[in-house]
């Protein structure tokens, strides 16, 4: 749901909690289902949609996700879990604490970098992205986090089949998440129109950052 009203969250807030289910859900799976928000929020907010960021985004884009993928080819699933869980839990005090960074140009490109790293080993491409661009206003950052993140998800997948870390097991993955998303989409309709009130974001940062705490103490103790 909160995918559907901030454009982010998906990752950040179920990721956690199904990483430590089944390790497979990042980052292929995690990858594609966010699409199905994503995209509803290309078409709808695509006249709020600030097109020279996404422009900017997409030049750092590649070079994050091949660190990425080279990352993920070295590392095993437990590492995995305890990357998702750290990035969940830093993004998520970062944006509790207020963190913010004056854009310009070179620090849209670097934010682009940053969204296909975290995106291609954790699935979570939300935190840096938000982190660059809290001054948004909500439709606004709906409409370039789902273009940034589209663009994203589609090179991300590529490099995933390419390097054979996509396949029959990750579409099952993704069939059990897909009612629960459309659910999530349905209910968000009801909630977007009180997003300025101070307690929403919040509470959902509050807990994805329970969330990867839980996980990264379930990988170390």
């Amino acid at each position: 749901m909160s995918q559907g009203c901030l454009g982010i969250g998906l990752a950040l807030v179920a990721g956690p909690a199904l990483v430590a289910i089944d390790p497979g859900f990042a980052p292929g799976p995690l990858i594609v289902v966010a699409q199905i928000v994503g995209v509803r929020n290309v078409v709808v907010e695509r006249s709020h949609t600030d097109r020279q960021a996404v422009g900017r985004c997409a030049i750092g884009l590649p070079f994050g996700l091949a660190a990425g993928l080279v990352v993920l080819s070295l590392v095993s699933d437990e590492v995995i879990a305890l990357l998702v869980g750290s990035l969940a839990a830093a993004g998520a005090l970062s944006l509790l604490c207020g963190l913010r960074i004056v854009r310009s140009p070179r620090i849209e490109v670097a934010t682009g970098a940053a969204v296909g790293f975290s995106s291609m080993t954790a699935a979570l491409p939300g935190p840096p992205f938000v982190v660059t661009f809290s001054d948004m206003k909500p439709a606004a950052l709906r409409g370039t986090v789902g273009s940034v993140f589209f663009m994203t998800a589609v090179a991300a997948m590529v490099g995933l089949l390419a390097t054979g870390k996509f396949g029959a097991y990750e579409v099952e993955l993704i069939a059990w998440l897909i009612p629960g998303i459309i659910l999530g989409l349905f209910l968000a309709r009801f909630v977007r129109p009180f997003l300025d009130r101070t307690w929403f974001r919040p509470a959902v940062l509050i807990v994805a950052l329970a969330g990867g705490i839980a996980l990264i103490l379930r990988q170390v103790l």
